[in-house]
């Protein structure tokens, strides 16, 4: 009897183990919820998050500034060649709120013997996708119907459009510029600091590479001059290829 008792055991043991397995996931569809239909492979809105809090802070290092503040025209201050480039000391600090879009973005970089700082805290939509002025979650530029075809088909972390004023040795120099920045996929190759567009492609998505982030950052005067790439009077274009993301301070 001893040995039946012990034969016995744990195949009863196994029994109820299987069975209580047998309610395992529907106790988990219930608590965690199911994907519904091919909602587990979509991307969400920020909104659709029950905990979006909205705000961001940011920062960034190693900056670069694409030709110089100084240039005369013509000039081109995309240079998808990366031939124009220079390496500058200089921050960029974001902290907005982009449920309210609002908060602040200050640059801050040294080209030769000047000091300059952007300061970047009116934000306003141009466009739908831009939301109220600060956007997160979408696609901009190249081929995406977002934006201007100038630069490539980049996946936005955080946009934001709007005014802003850059100054010059603690003067003004820029007065409400028309403003855009963007945390993005990077956009330029680390060895030779091309941007690989425009390019014929055969896959889908944009001339970047999501496997790195930057920040840029355009300041861009209403007048235009067609002489020079892009077609304005006044495009300062600078780039950080460093990006941290921190807490709320």
């Amino acid at each position: 009897m001893a040995t039946q008792q012990s034969t016995a055991s744990p195949l009863v043991a196994s029994t109820v183990v299987a069975m209580a397995l047998m309610f395992v996931p529907a106790a988990i569809a219930g608590q965690f919820g199911t994907p519904k239909e091919n909602e587990g492979t979509r991307i969400f809105q920020a909104t659709e998050h029950p905990y979006y809090s909205g705000q961001f802070h940011l920062s960034g290092q190693k900056a670069t500034l694409i030709g110089s503040v100084n240039d005369r025209a013509p000039w081109d201050h995309l240079d998808y060649a990366g031939k124009r480039q220079t390496s500058v000391q200089g921050t960029i600090d974001i902290e907005v709120n982009e449920i309210t879009n609002s908060g602040q973005v200050v640059a801050e970089f040294v080209e030769g013997s000047d000091r300059y700082r952007i300061i970047f805290d009116r934000f306003a939509p141009k466009a739908p996708f831009q939301d109220g002025g600060i956007a997160t979650r979408i696609y901009e530029h190249g081929d995406s119907g977002n934006g201007d075809p100038l630069y490539p088909k980049t996946w936005l972390y955080l946009g934001g459009w709007g005014t802003a004023t850059m100054h010059k040795n603690d003067q003004v120099l820029y007065k409400d510029y028309d403003a855009h920045f963007m945390v993005m996929e990077r956009s330029r190759d680390p060895k030779t600091h091309e941007v690989h567009y425009p390019v014929k492609r055969t896959l889908p998505g944009g001339e970047t590479d999501p496997a790195a982030m930057e920040i840029d950052l355009w300041v861009r005067s209403k007048e235009q001059n067609t002489n020079n790439f892009p077609p304005f009077e006044t495009f300062v274009h600078l780039c950080w290829g460093e990006v941290t993301w921190r807490s709320a301070q």
